[in-house]
Parts: structure tokens; C-alpha cells; sequence
């Protein structure tokens, strides 16, 4: 056979590692900020700080390691695996009907990280407007896995062990570790090795090696995430207290005192980790400068917040990213799992964007739901999940949970309740 040489161009976009860590530091919350400092002063002899403000971040960052190594050891994302998924759903860079589709299923995935109802549900719940198949919801759970861990989403305990299976490198064992995983699960908890051995044709040897592999992985990838009802571990980034009738926004650690080391240039021995130094500190200082002027622009817009705790009118990233000129990606980083300590508690930085659907408000949005009821075929009433893919086509993004609590405040029984026999 005659050897050929062949060429392919293939256009692919990779970040720059200052960009990266740029983009890093920007997500990160103020526990995860002070781990990334520690590590960095660490291994980079360029950077200071004084010996206050070390104690505070050494203190921290031993707190996470332990965090890490308890039974808890997530529980510092503050907020279930819901809102985690939600918070990051932009990174996924998704149209906007799968977009839809994924809010959807993430409303219908358990805090084990099991979804709760099978395609056909979402397939038959869907409207004709928005084409769902069985394809297309395996490829968005798939995406979901990207922003968090394999096996999110899962119809059952069988997939989401093929999911985690599917991150491994492709040999015998993995390939063996699906097949076990898909059809003899019940004998491999019985240790009825033999029998897979057979059936499968394998070795008893190779057999073990698998359910090594398989008892590695980890069957309920969601409660890594805590819970609402259980997560305890939150530390605001930002602070804002009033002050007669105005307000004043401050970052809980400055970390001022963090610079680069006095030093002539012929001393520097190591100019790439000088130079990484400075990025680091740029970075740290755009990350510190630009969400307080998103937590300023907050309080700016929901003027009313500080004196009676509402939020009057619709607020999205869009808006911030227009005003601040900054990107709506930098806008979705800066406020993902972020929290604010206020005169009334600590919130989400998300939750200042909440009441606020594609500009409508949420009386607007209540409004339309009585609508949709109103006009439904009592023989036949919408479920919350048909009511929010209704809203879906009108651009509303909202859960089906939210619908469900608009809904109890309205006074609207559920589709069962309501059906006219």
C-alpha cells in the first residue's frame, strides 16, 4: 500500500494562560479567591503580602483543604446543584431552544444528580414549536456533564456509571466496565463474577480489574453539591451598608497589601515568573475593580432595596454589560456564585437579577401565567412544565419551579386540581 501524506486545517480557539486565569480568578467566590492566592505565593517568590493579611489567607485556605477532605466537602458552592447548573449554563455558549430544553431538565434532575423523569416525558410534554428528541436531550445532558461531573443527569444508576465510564481512556477495561455497567450490575453486587466472566468471555482477572473501575466511580454525582437545605459554608464577596440616602459598596478583602517584590531587574532570576507575577496581580485587580462596579451598578438600579427589600423592576446581564462596557461573559462570571451581605442578609448575586425575565417583571410574568390558565381546556389543563414551555417561546427564561410558586401565590390550584371532568 502506498504511504500518502494528507494535511488538515483545523480553525480552534485556545486561551492564552493569562487569559485563563483571568477568566479563573473571575468566576471564583471569595473562599476560592484566597485558595488561589495561597497557591499562587506558594510557588511564585515575586509576589508579597504582609504577614496580617498571610495568616488570614493561610488560615482560609487550610479551612478548604479540610472542607475537601470531609464528608461536606462541596458545600461551599452555598447553593444546590440546580442553581450551579444554572449559573453556569452560559459557559455552554448554548442557542436559544437548547437553552430552554436545559432548564428544563436541570428542573427535573434530584440532588443525587438523577433525572427524575425519562425522555418520553419531555418529549411529550414539549410544544410543537420546540423539536425535542431523544438525540437532542442526550446531547444537552452531555453538555450539562461539561460544567459539572460526569453522570449529572442520568436517567439511572446504570447510565450515569456509562457517563463517568466515558471520560476514561478507551482500552478493554473501560470498554468491558460499560458493558458490565449497562447489563450486569445486580451480578457484579452479588460478586457473581463467574458469570460475567462467561458471558462476556473474559478473564476472572479482567473481570476484577473492571469492578475496581467501577466501584472507583461515584454513584451519586450531585450531593457533591450539597443541598439548599444544607449548605452552610457561605462567605459574602461584597458588602453594602447604607449610609443616610446613599450607600457604600466595599469588597471583603482588599488584600491591598499584595504587590510585587522590591527588586532591581539585574536581581530578577526568573523573568517568566516575574512576568507571571505581574499578570496575577492585574488580574486579581480587574477581578476586585469590576465587581464592585457591578455591585455599585446593582444598587443603582434597585435604589428602593436598601429601604423595604424590593426589586421594582426587570434587570438583566445585558443591561450591566452595556453600562460597564464589559461583556456579558465577564457580567455571567463576576455575579456566578457570588454573595453580597446586605442590611437584610447575605444574597446570591444572582438573585438581583432574578425578578427579571427578558424584561418583564415578575407581575408581568404572574400576569401571563393567569393568562395561559385563563385560556387553557379545562378538560384538559397545562402542567407547569407545558405552561413553562408556553413561556419559553415568548423569550421568558424561567423554571418550572418558579412558575409553580407564582402560580401558589396567585391562588391557581395545580393541573390535577384543575381539571373539569
Amino acid at each position: 500500500m502506498p504511504l500518502s501524506i494528507q494535511l488538515k486545517l483545523k480553525n480552534s480557539l485556545k486561551l492564552s494562560p493569562n487569559i485563563e486565569q483571568s477568566v479563573n480568578l473571575l468566576k471564583a467566590n471569595e473562599l476560592e479567591i484566597e485558595y488561589l492566592i495561597s497557591e499562587f505565593l506558594s510557588k511564585n517568590p515575586y509576589l508579597d503580602l504582609d504577614d496580617s493579611d498571610r495568616v488570614k489567607i493561610n488560615s482560609l485556605a487550610y479551612s478548604l483543604d479540610n472542607l475537601q477532605d470531609s464528608e461536606n466537602e462541596l458545600l461551599i458552592y452555598g447553593y444546590g446543584l440546580k442553581d450551579y447548573l444554572e449559573n453556569n449554563l452560559f459557559d455552554l455558549g448554548l442557542d436559544y431552544e437548547e437553552e430552554s430544553i436545559a432548564n428544563l431538565l436541570i428542573d427535573y434532575i434530584d440532588d443525587n444528580g438523577y433525572l427524575t423523569e425519562d425522555y418520553g416525558f419531555f418529549i411529550n410534554e414539549a410544544s410543537p414549536e420546540i423539536i425535542i428528541d431523544e438525540n437532542t436531550l442526550n446531547t444537552i445532558i452531555l453538555k450539562l456533564n461539561q460544567i459539572s461531573s460526569p453522570g449529572i443527569g442520568a436517567r439511572n444508576l446504570s447510565e450515569c456509571l456509562i457517563f463517568q465510564l466515558d471520560q476514561f481512556k478507551s482500552n478493554s477495561i473501560s470498554i468491558y466496565s460499560k458493558k458490565i455497567a449497562k447489563n450486569y450490575l445486580k451480578e457484579l453486587g452479588n460478586k457473581n463474577f463467574e458469570k460475567i466472566s462467561k458471558e462476556l468471555g473474559i478473564s476472572m482477572d479482567e473481570v476484577l480489574k473492571c469492578n475496581e473501575l467501577i466501584i472507583s466511580l461515584n454513584p451519586k454525582p450531585g450531593l457533591a453539591y450539597g443541598n439548599n437545605k444544607n449548605s452552610e459554608f457561605v462567605f459574602p464577596d461584597i458588602k453594602v451598608s447604607k449610609e443616610n440616602q446613599s450607600f457604600k459598596i466595599s469588597i471583603s478583602n482588599n488584600y491591598e497589601s499584595l504587590k510585587l517584590i522590591e527588586i532591581s531587574e539585574k536581581d530578577i532570576l526568573n523573568s517568566e515568573e516575574y512576568n507571571q507575577a505581574k499578570w496575577f496581580l492585574k488580574n486579581i485587580n480587574y477581578r476586585k475593580i469590576n465587581i464592585i462596579r457591578v455591585a455599585q451598578y446593582i444598587f443603582q438600579y434597585h435604589k428602593n432595596f436598601l429601604n423595604n427589600k424590593s426589586l421594582e423592576f426587570p434587570f438583566t446581564v445585558k443591561m450591566v454589560a452595556n453600562e460597564l462596557e464589559i461583556h456579558e461573559s465577564t457580567v455571567s462570571r463576576m455575579i456566578n456564585s457570588k454573595y453580597i451581605e446586605t442590611p437584610f442578609g447575605i444574597f446570591q448575586m444572582k438573585y438581583f437579577f432574578t425578578h427579571e425575565v427578558n424584561n418583564f417583571s415578575d407581575n408581568l410574568i404572574k400576569k401571563r401565567i393567569k393568562e395561559i390558565v385563563d385560556s387553557e381546556n379545562k378538560l384538559t389543563p397545562l402542567s407547569d412544565t407545558k405552561i413553562n414551555l408556553t413561556l419559553h417561546k415568548e423569550r421568558i427564561t424561567i423554571s418550572r419551579r418558579t412558575i409553580a410558586k407564582y402560580r401558589d401565590q396567585m391562588g391557581i390550584l395545580p393541573a390535577s386540581k384543575r381539571k373539569v371532568c
